[in-house]
């Protein structure tokens, strides 16, 4: 299984669920600041017209592909990644080991109703994990020094950002080097709580593996 996929310049990790738990574990147990970025087709599309984006995506530690179109964009589709991806297995998998260690977590999203939401979530899922801080980032009227303060105060073991992209890679990029904390992991808007169902959702996943692949193609083409 390729370990590494090319994505117009982008290089996005492929480990299974067991490879990356392994890592991440080594990390935490180190306590060294460690950042994940879940990587979507949108996201991968803003790439090609936003260089902050690319570069975001480039300072992550390690990233997780979020959507199984990726894998079949870039040819590197198997069957075990795919359910994976389908089944969210890292996400949960990650948060079960956190829950069962009792980890502190800070909440962030673009509003304050997805913020309830995504607490809402986890509580209902991983009830042992303390969350001692949510925070609101609006980039039309918020500050980064405002919500960067709040998580340093609340002090959290782990920032869970459900910020949309662009704005989740443009926060993260702008501020990576401000925030204490041992683990950030950027896992997008609304990901769990509006999946993709039905005849429409499959047409339009299929119209998003066209697009990326045209991304792909245009990108090996300038490299000619």
């Amino acid at each position: 299984m390729v370990k590494k996929i090319d994505i117009a310049g982008i290089q996005l990790d492929n480990y299974t669920t067991r490879e990356m738990l392994i890592r991440i574990d080594r990390c935490i147990a180190e306590k060294s600041f460690t950042t994940i970025g879940e990587v979507n087709m949108k996201t991968l599309e803003l790439v090609a017209s936003d260089e902050e984006v690319k570069q975001a995506l480039e300072l992550f530690d390690y990233t997780v592909i979020a959507d199984e179109g990726i894998l079949k964009a870039a040819s590197a589709d198997t069957l075990q990644r795919r359910h994976e991806i389908e089944e969210h297995d890292f996400f949960y998998e990650l948060f079960k080991r956190l829950d069962r260690n009792h980890k502190t977590v800070f909440v962030l999203g673009d509003s304050q109703a997805a913020v309830d939401e995504a607490e809402e979530f986890l509580k209902e899922l991983f009830d042992r994990l303390e969350i001692v801080g949510k925070g609101v980032f609006d980039e039309t009227n918020g500050t980064d020094e405002g919500v960067v303060n709040e998580i340093n105060i609340a002090t959290p073991e782990v920032v869970l950002s459900f910020l949309p992209s662009p704005v989740q890679e443009k926060f993260f990029f702008r501020n990576k080097d401000k925030i204490s904390t041992i683990l950030w992991y950027g896992i997008g808007s609304g990901k769990f709580l509006a999946k993709r169902t039905g005849i429409i959702g499959k047409i339009r996943k299929m119209l998003d593996v066209r697009r990326l692949t045209r991304i792909i193609d245009s990108y090996e083409k300038r490299d000619v």
